[in-house]
């Protein structure tokens, strides 16, 4: 019985090895090469806040504009992106700072599924504003 169990231990313990190891590699190779998105940016009703994005080394990167930000003042802005239509929903979310009417630091998305659908929503918390479009293909 003792060796019957080692064996199925043993086989277990492999099984799992691999499948942690394989997932890396998987999101790895289905998150393929960045390339733009489409639309390449989008804003709110009154222009007021842009999310912009660009890419460049294996990633796509979104900026954020929030031109109701007082100069010299700096806002926590959050970036907050779902699958739609068939794309696997899993949430992104990312923090930014944006200091007065200023472009943000890149946020950079990562393990997202090339040419997915994504509902994207920004929101500012010093200002209050916001921008979402859906859907945003990476």
């Amino acid at each position: 019985m003792t060796r019957h169990r080692n064996i199925a231990v043993r086989r277990a313990m492999s099984i799992g090895s691999i499948a942690a190891m394989s997932l890396p590699l998987m999101l790895f190779a289905g998150a393929g090469t960045a390339s733009a998105t489409e639309p390449t940016y989008f804003y709110n009703s009154d222009n007021s806040m842009q999310v912009i994005y660009g890419g460049g080394g294996g990633a796509i990167f979104a900026t954020v504009v929030d031109s109701r930000n007082p100069e010299g003042v700096t806002e926590f802005c959050q970036y907050h992106a779902v699958g739609v239509q068939g794309t696997p929903a899993f949430p992104y979310n990312r923090q930014t700072t944006v200091t007065g009417p200023n472009p943000s630091a890149p946020i950079t998305i990562i393990f997202q599924q090339i040419g997915g659908h994504y509902a994207v929503d920004v929101t500012c918390q010093g200002t209050g504003n916001s921008a979402a479009f859906s859907p945003v293909i990476y």
